[in-house]
């Protein structure tokens, strides 16, 4: 059975975290909550506003975010290379097998 808390307490979460220097699995055990349930009150109260999740988040993370996608982009291309190779090498010995 899901739990009821009122509007006023949401609001006091969410400003605990706007408030920056603590994550939602912080604030969530400090008062017995789920980190998510902290986290879809934070992007609830973003919607309502009309902002991005992003925007309300505390602190400059662009930084963290493009390395990240530095490091996935370069993980896709050697996958990438790994499947072509992969696949040259099916070619070959499908080619070998058929002789």
């Amino acid at each position: 059975m899901a739990s009821r808390f009122s509007q006023q307490f949401k609001t006091q979460i969410v400003e605990l975290f706007r408030q920056g220097g603590r994550t939602f699995k912080d604030i969530a055990e400090e008062f017995d909550l789920s980190a998510t349930t902290v986290a879809n009150w934070v992007r609830e109260d973003a919607n309502a506003q009309g902002k991005l999740l992003s925007e309300t988040v505390p602190g400059d993370r662009s930084r963290d975010d493009k390395a990240e996608i530095a490091d996935l982009k370069r993980q896709l291309r050697q996958r990438e290379e790994e499947l072509e190779i992969l696949g040259k090498a099916l070619a070959f010995f499908a080619r070998r097998r058929d002789q």
